[in-house]
């Protein structure tokens, strides 16, 4: 008999393991095998430094029942530690971040083995640097300002087009998934700090 996880990283580990760790109506607290389409709620990791952002974020994570928060972090370096811990499946990141920036976090996150969709946000929302978040590995590139209308529609599409574990990381992916290009990637970001 599996222990019953004590810390939220084990009731998360044993979620993304396929198992319940309180089965409804069950006095017991044993580990139960629970249905995959039963957990369709996306575990989100959310890296910014701004905290009105994050608020802003929470709030729209907590309206929605297709998509649970799992954590924050301030920095790149937070972010790679949670990712790993966590195992999100969805990680919100700024594209300017202080030391390691979005698009060089993205790449890192995007050489491992079963990477989370990354969607990159900023308020700077130009042309270049959405060419640079696509060629970071970015699933998505929204502009802060139009953050949850354009990432219900990015969801509504990747609701219709579930990764799967063989293609997350085949540059080709499947038709209307944004993938990384086959092109070099630029060596580094020539972004602005966010007001």
């Amino acid at each position: 008999m599996s222990p019953v996880p004590r810390t939220r990283a084990g009731v998360l580990r044993a979620r993304s393991e396929g198992l319940s760790p309180w089965p409804p109506r069950s006095p017991s607290r044993i580990l139960q095998r629970v249905d995959a389409a039963s957990l369709r709620s996306l575990g989100v990791l959310v890296v910014d430094e701004s905290e009105a952002f994050l608020a802003s974020v929470r709030h729209w994570i907590g309206s929605r029942g297709d998509v649970h928060l799992l954590g924050t972090a301030r920095n790149a370096a937070g972010a790679l530690v949670s990712a790993a811990d966590l195992g999100p499946d969805l990680m919100i990141v700024e594209a300017v971040l202080p030391g390691i920036d979005g698009f060089r976090l993205t790449r890192a996150l995007k050489s491992a083995a079963n990477p989370p969709r990354v969607v990159i946000v900023t308020f700077h929302a130009s042309a270049a640097a959405r060419d640079e978040a696509f060629a970071a590995g970015a699933d998505g590139f929204l502009a802060k300002a139009e953050f949850s209308d354009e990432l219900d529609a990015l969801l509504s599409v990747w609701r219709n087009d579930p990764p799967s574990l063989a293609d997350r990381g085949d540059p080709a992916g499947p038709s209307g998934r944004v993938r990384t290009p086959a092109t070099p990637a630029p060596r580094e970001s020539q972004t602005a700090r966010d007001p």
